[in-house]
Protein backbone atom coordinates (compact mmCIF):
# COMPACT_ATOMS: atom_id res chain seq x y z
CA UNK A 1 0.00 0.00 0.00
CA UNK A 2 2.83 2.46 0.68
CA UNK A 3 4.47 0.99 -2.41
CA UNK A 4 1.23 2.36 -4.44
CA UNK A 5 0.66 5.61 -2.62
CA UNK A 6 4.66 6.71 -3.04
CA UNK A 7 4.08 5.66 -6.74
CA UNK A 8 1.09 8.22 -6.72
CA UNK A 9 3.00 10.59 -5.17
CA UNK A 10 5.86 10.69 -7.45
CA UNK A 11 3.29 10.61 -10.54
CA UNK A 12 1.75 13.79 -9.30
CA UNK A 13 4.81 15.08 -8.75
CA UNK A 14 5.63 14.30 -12.01
CA UNK A 15 2.54 15.62 -13.88
CA UNK A 16 2.89 18.64 -11.46
CA UNK A 17 6.37 19.20 -12.81
CA UNK A 18 5.02 18.93 -16.40
CA UNK A 19 2.27 21.65 -16.71
CA UNK A 20 4.59 23.87 -14.15
CA UNK A 21 7.23 23.72 -16.70
CA UNK A 22 6.78 22.04 -19.98
CA UNK A 23 3.31 23.49 -21.23
CA UNK A 24 4.52 27.22 -20.72
CA UNK A 25 8.15 26.06 -22.32
CA UNK A 26 6.24 24.67 -25.53
CA UNK A 27 3.92 27.76 -25.42
CA UNK A 28 6.76 29.92 -26.02
CA UNK A 29 8.14 27.80 -28.47
CA UNK A 30 5.23 27.76 -30.63
CA UNK A 31 4.93 31.32 -30.34
CA UNK A 32 8.35 32.57 -30.97
CA UNK A 33 8.51 29.91 -34.11
CA UNK A 34 4.81 31.75 -34.92
CA UNK A 35 6.82 34.92 -35.28
CA UNK A 36 10.15 33.82 -36.91
CA UNK A 37 7.89 31.99 -39.82
CA UNK A 38 6.51 35.57 -40.31
CA UNK A 39 9.44 37.83 -39.98
CA UNK A 40 12.04 35.56 -40.80
CA UNK A 41 14.04 37.08 -37.93
CA UNK A 42 17.26 35.44 -36.94
CA UNK A 43 17.08 36.01 -33.05
CA UNK A 44 13.74 36.37 -31.31
CA UNK A 45 13.33 37.18 -27.21
CA UNK A 46 9.89 36.14 -26.05
CA UNK A 47 8.47 36.75 -22.60
CA UNK A 48 5.34 35.45 -21.28
CA UNK A 49 3.27 36.53 -17.63
CA UNK A 50 0.40 35.32 -15.35
CA UNK A 51 -0.35 35.70 -12.28
CA UNK A 52 -0.08 33.37 -10.77
CA UNK A 53 2.34 31.54 -13.00
CA UNK A 54 0.69 28.38 -12.90
CA UNK A 55 -2.20 30.03 -15.21
CA UNK A 56 0.21 29.87 -17.94
CA UNK A 57 0.46 25.69 -18.12
CA UNK A 58 -3.97 26.43 -18.06
CA UNK A 59 -3.29 28.48 -21.62
CA UNK A 60 -4.10 31.79 -20.14
CA UNK A 61 -1.29 34.59 -20.40
CA UNK A 62 -1.93 37.93 -19.37
CA UNK A 63 0.77 39.87 -20.84
CA UNK A 64 3.28 38.78 -23.83
CA UNK A 65 5.86 40.77 -25.25
CA UNK A 66 8.27 39.44 -28.16
CA UNK A 67 11.21 41.68 -29.57
CA UNK A 68 13.18 40.83 -32.96
CA UNK A 69 15.99 43.21 -33.53
CA UNK A 70 15.97 42.83 -37.49
CA UNK A 71 12.73 41.30 -39.01
CA UNK A 72 11.65 40.98 -42.39
CA UNK A 73 7.61 41.36 -43.24
CA UNK A 74 7.22 39.41 -47.01
CA UNK A 75 10.65 41.43 -49.07
CA UNK A 76 9.97 44.70 -46.46
CA UNK A 77 12.64 44.87 -43.45
CA UNK A 78 11.47 46.02 -39.86
CA UNK A 79 14.06 47.55 -37.29
CA UNK A 80 12.98 47.19 -34.00
CA UNK A 81 9.95 44.43 -34.49
CA UNK A 82 7.81 44.38 -31.04
CA UNK A 83 4.84 42.33 -30.93
CA UNK A 84 2.90 42.41 -27.51
CA UNK A 85 -0.69 40.94 -26.46
CA UNK A 86 -2.90 40.83 -23.17
CA UNK A 87 -5.17 38.83 -21.86
CA UNK A 88 -4.27 35.90 -23.93
CA UNK A 89 -6.08 32.35 -23.83
CA UNK A 90 -4.20 29.53 -25.51
CA UNK A 91 -6.03 25.80 -26.27
CA UNK A 92 -3.10 23.95 -24.63
CA UNK A 93 -4.95 20.96 -25.75
CA UNK A 94 -4.75 21.66 -29.45
CA UNK A 95 -0.74 23.00 -28.87
CA UNK A 96 0.65 19.88 -27.31
CA UNK A 97 -1.96 17.47 -29.31
CA UNK A 98 -2.84 19.25 -32.72
CA UNK A 99 -5.67 18.20 -34.79
CA UNK A 100 -4.82 16.20 -37.88
CA UNK A 101 -5.82 16.95 -41.04
CA UNK A 102 -5.75 20.83 -40.41
CA UNK A 103 -3.33 23.58 -42.08
CA UNK A 104 -0.75 26.04 -40.61
CA UNK A 105 -3.57 29.00 -40.54
CA UNK A 106 -6.42 26.94 -39.31
CA UNK A 107 -4.46 25.36 -36.58
CA UNK A 108 -3.32 28.80 -35.79
CA UNK A 109 -7.03 29.92 -34.87
CA UNK A 110 -7.56 27.15 -32.85
CA UNK A 111 -4.48 27.47 -31.00
CA UNK A 112 -5.52 31.28 -30.47
CA UNK A 113 -8.77 31.66 -28.84
CA UNK A 114 -9.01 34.85 -27.55
CA UNK A 115 -6.42 37.93 -27.05
CA UNK A 116 -7.77 41.42 -25.88
CA UNK A 117 -4.76 42.99 -27.31
CA UNK A 118 -2.33 41.60 -29.99
CA UNK A 119 0.22 44.38 -31.70
CA UNK A 120 2.63 44.14 -33.66
CA UNK A 121 4.81 47.04 -34.35
CA UNK A 122 8.16 47.81 -35.86
CA UNK A 123 9.91 50.84 -37.87
CA UNK A 124 10.98 51.13 -41.59
CA UNK A 125 14.05 53.36 -41.82
CA UNK A 126 15.04 55.15 -45.35
CA UNK A 127 17.30 52.66 -45.94
CA UNK A 128 14.87 49.92 -45.97
CA UNK A 129 12.89 51.83 -48.24
CA UNK A 130 15.38 52.41 -50.19
CA UNK A 131 16.25 48.59 -50.64
CA UNK A 132 12.85 47.75 -50.97
CA UNK A 133 12.02 50.28 -54.27
CA UNK A 134 15.65 49.16 -55.73
CA UNK A 135 14.69 45.34 -55.19
CA UNK A 136 11.29 45.88 -56.79
CA UNK A 137 11.18 48.92 -59.24
CA UNK A 138 14.96 49.49 -59.33
CA UNK A 139 14.27 48.92 -63.97
CA UNK A 140 12.04 51.84 -63.47
CA UNK A 141 13.45 53.73 -60.72
CA UNK A 142 16.97 53.96 -60.80
CA UNK A 143 19.15 54.67 -58.00
CA UNK A 144 16.73 55.93 -55.36
CA UNK A 145 17.63 57.91 -52.69
CA UNK A 146 14.68 58.17 -49.60
CA UNK A 147 14.50 61.01 -47.04
CA UNK A 148 11.44 60.68 -44.72
CA UNK A 149 9.95 63.63 -42.52
CA UNK A 150 7.21 63.65 -40.60
CA UNK A 151 5.26 65.92 -43.26
CA UNK A 152 6.13 63.14 -45.88
CA UNK A 153 8.54 60.81 -48.02
CA UNK A 154 10.24 61.44 -51.22
CA UNK A 155 12.04 59.48 -53.22
CA UNK A 156 14.69 61.19 -55.67
CA UNK A 157 16.38 58.78 -59.01
CA UNK A 158 16.47 58.69 -62.67
CA UNK A 159 13.87 57.37 -64.87
CA UNK A 160 13.87 56.75 -68.75
CA UNK A 161 11.31 58.10 -70.62
CA UNK A 162 11.44 57.89 -74.43
CA UNK A 163 14.83 56.77 -74.75
CA UNK A 164 16.09 59.87 -72.36
CA UNK A 165 17.35 59.63 -68.93
CA UNK A 166 15.75 62.16 -66.90
CA UNK A 167 16.15 62.91 -63.09
CA UNK A 168 12.58 62.70 -61.33
CA UNK A 169 11.72 63.09 -57.44
CA UNK A 170 8.77 61.21 -56.23
CA UNK A 171 6.52 62.63 -53.05
CA UNK A 172 4.51 60.04 -51.13
CA UNK A 173 3.07 58.74 -47.98
CA UNK A 174 3.73 55.30 -46.31
CA UNK A 175 -0.45 54.37 -45.55
CA UNK A 176 -2.00 51.43 -44.15
CA UNK A 177 -4.67 50.11 -46.47
CA UNK A 178 -7.36 46.82 -46.47
CA UNK A 179 -4.56 45.13 -43.89
CA UNK A 180 -1.47 46.25 -46.12
CA UNK A 181 1.11 48.67 -46.11
CA UNK A 182 1.64 51.04 -49.49
CA UNK A 183 4.12 53.65 -51.03
CA UNK A 184 1.41 56.08 -51.90
CA UNK A 185 2.93 59.00 -54.22
CA UNK A 186 1.02 62.49 -54.42
CA UNK A 187 3.09 64.11 -56.60
CA UNK A 188 5.61 63.51 -59.76
CA UNK A 189 8.49 66.30 -60.61
CA UNK A 190 10.81 65.90 -63.43
CA UNK A 191 13.97 68.00 -64.08
CA UNK A 192 13.41 67.52 -67.95
CA UNK A 193 11.66 70.12 -69.27
CA UNK A 194 10.57 68.00 -72.33
CA UNK A 195 9.37 65.32 -70.55
CA UNK A 196 7.31 66.48 -68.07
CA UNK A 197 4.10 66.13 -70.40
CA UNK A 198 4.85 62.99 -70.53
CA UNK A 199 2.11 60.98 -68.02
CA UNK A 200 4.25 58.86 -65.41
CA UNK A 201 1.20 56.82 -64.26
CA UNK A 202 2.45 54.23 -66.23
CA UNK A 203 5.65 54.33 -66.07
CA UNK A 204 5.34 54.56 -61.34
CA UNK A 205 2.12 53.57 -59.38
CA UNK A 206 1.43 53.09 -55.71
CA UNK A 207 3.57 49.95 -54.12
CA UNK A 208 2.01 47.60 -52.08
CA UNK A 209 4.87 47.37 -49.67
CA UNK A 210 3.73 43.70 -48.05
CA UNK A 211 1.99 42.29 -51.08
CA UNK A 212 0.51 38.30 -49.62
CA UNK A 213 1.98 38.90 -46.44
CA UNK A 214 -0.06 36.78 -44.19
CA UNK A 215 0.48 38.35 -40.32
CA UNK A 216 0.35 35.78 -37.70
CA UNK A 217 -3.30 35.14 -35.95
CA UNK A 218 -4.92 37.36 -38.12
CA UNK A 219 -3.05 40.73 -37.60
CA UNK A 220 -3.16 43.53 -40.79
CA UNK A 221 -1.62 46.49 -40.69
CA UNK A 222 -3.76 49.58 -39.43
CA UNK A 223 -1.68 52.63 -37.99
CA UNK A 224 1.24 54.15 -39.97
CA UNK A 225 3.51 56.94 -38.06
CA UNK A 226 6.17 59.27 -40.23
CA UNK A 227 9.13 60.41 -38.02
CA UNK A 228 12.19 61.78 -39.03
CA UNK A 229 14.27 59.32 -41.07
CA UNK A 230 12.14 56.68 -40.23
CA UNK A 231 8.27 55.22 -40.39
CA UNK A 232 6.67 53.40 -37.56
CA UNK A 233 3.99 51.05 -38.32
CA UNK A 234 1.19 49.15 -36.93
CA UNK A 235 -0.47 45.44 -36.97
CA UNK A 236 -3.50 44.77 -34.34
CA UNK A 237 -5.71 42.24 -34.69
CA UNK A 238 -9.28 41.97 -35.00
CA UNK A 239 -11.28 40.35 -31.83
Amino acid sequence: MKKFLAFIVVLLIAAGAFVQFAVPKALTNYLKEKVKDSTTAQEVTLTLDSLPNAKIALGYIDTLHCTAADATIGELNLKKAQLDGSAIHIDVKELLFPTDGLTRDERTERVLRHANKLELSGVITEEGLKNFLTQKIGDQLRSPQVTMTPEGISAEGKVKILGREADVQIGGQIVARDGDLYFQMNHINLENAILRRVNLDKFLGDFNLTERVKLPFGMQFRDVELRQGEAFVKATKNN
